[in-house]
């Protein structure tokens, strides 16, 4: 009887070793099953809960990221060629997955459409260039969709700001797409698994985006649900180029911290609004967002005057090639 039980013991310690130990064929089989969904990759981790979720350690702006998932480029989306050499493409699944879902709900509304994404986290997290955040797998920057005067969508080799009136003062003949920017805040919103706790956009645009969605009557559910995370950050940049959304801590994630630690920054004379460069990178700079209200949302963009003419023989809806790259986001 008690070679029985050894035996019996020896047995469940070398099945319990076989499941748990580092680089099995059960861990292998569990990360290629969790990175086959929605075309992400995870890195590993430690248990179930972290190779589905990764682990955001720390706040959005002194923190971490453990495992998670890597954004994949595909026909519906791409990676925002002035942010391709970063390679802050990682983050917690439920973001990565959000976002993929958002940019093949868009595409389903408008065919061809693409997303555009910038900056997520680093692979381990940490301090990223041109940010005050994204540095626990919570954060990811998004291009506004860009439309022609006809409307066909234009793609921008970065981030392109836009005034109230919907027109973009670095590439006559853009617009401000408000069906497709509209399509992609209602999909990430409502999206069944991450729970969106910021959009960062300038005020003038929100209102445009909440006008907008009023007028083809959106449910109302989604409306509220947006003017409740849409909003211009203090103590930043306006946003005026790009979406900055976060999610919320997962609930099984102690570690996490949900609200930013303040840190202290520099201040100096206003250098850009909302916008992401070298210039204020190398100063170190922040501007604080503006304080006035926003002007009233005027009606849809019509089609450019003769004011706003392409240069002789480039195409309309082909970016200026003096365009220059925006000035520095600090994201909030």
């Amino acid at each position: 009887m008690p070679l029985a039980l050894a035996a019996l013991v020896a047995t469940l310690t070398v099945s319990t070793a076989a499941l748990t130990g580092p680089g099995t064929g059960h861990r292998t089989a569990d990360r290629m099953m969790s990175s086959s969904r929605a075309g992400l990759r995870g890195t590993g981790g430690l248990g179930p809960a972290t190779l589905r979720f990764g682990r955001s350690i720390g706040s959005p702006t002194e923190g971490h990221l453990v495992g998670g998932a890597h954004l994949e480029a595909a026909p519906y989306l791409r990676i925002e060629p002035a942010d391709s050499a970063s390679g802050a493409r990682w983050g917690l699944e439920p973001l990565v997955a959000m976002i993929d879902r958002a940019a093949r709900a868009v595409r389903r509304q408008f065919p061809g459409a693409v997303t555009s994404v910038g900056d997520l986290s680093r692979p381990g997290g940490g301090d990223i260039d041109r940010h005050r955040s994204h540095e626990s797998g919570r954060d990811a920057d998004i291009a506004f969709f860009v439309r022609s005067a006809t409307g066909r969508q234009l793609l921008a080799p970065h981030f392109v700001p836009f005034r109230s009136d919907g027109t973009a003062p670095s590439w006559p003949g853009a617009y401000f797409d408000d069906a497709r920017n509209w399509a992609l805040v209602a999909a990430m919103v409502s999206d069944p698994e991450a729970h969106v706790t910021h959009l960062f956009v300038a005020a003038p645009l929100r209102a445009r985006l909440l006008a907008y969605a009023e007028r083809v009557h959106a449910p109302a559910s989604v409306r509220l649900r947006a003017a409740e995370v849409l909003q211009q950050p203090h103590g930043a940049l306006p946003h005026d180029d790009h979406f900055h959304v976060r999610i919320g801590c997962p609930a099984h994630m102690s570690a996490c911290v949900e609200n930013p630690t303040v840190r202290p920054r520099r201040l100096g004379p206003v250098v850009a609004h909302g916008r992401r460069g070298a210039a204020s990178r190398a100063a170190g700079l922040v501007t604080p967002a503006p304080t006035h209200t926003p002007p009233p949302l005027p009606a849809l963009p019509r089609a450019p005057s003769s004011s706003h003419a392409s240069p002789a023989g480039a195409p309309q809806d082909a970016p200026p090639a003096s365009m220059a790259a925006p000035i520095d986001d600090v994201d909030g």
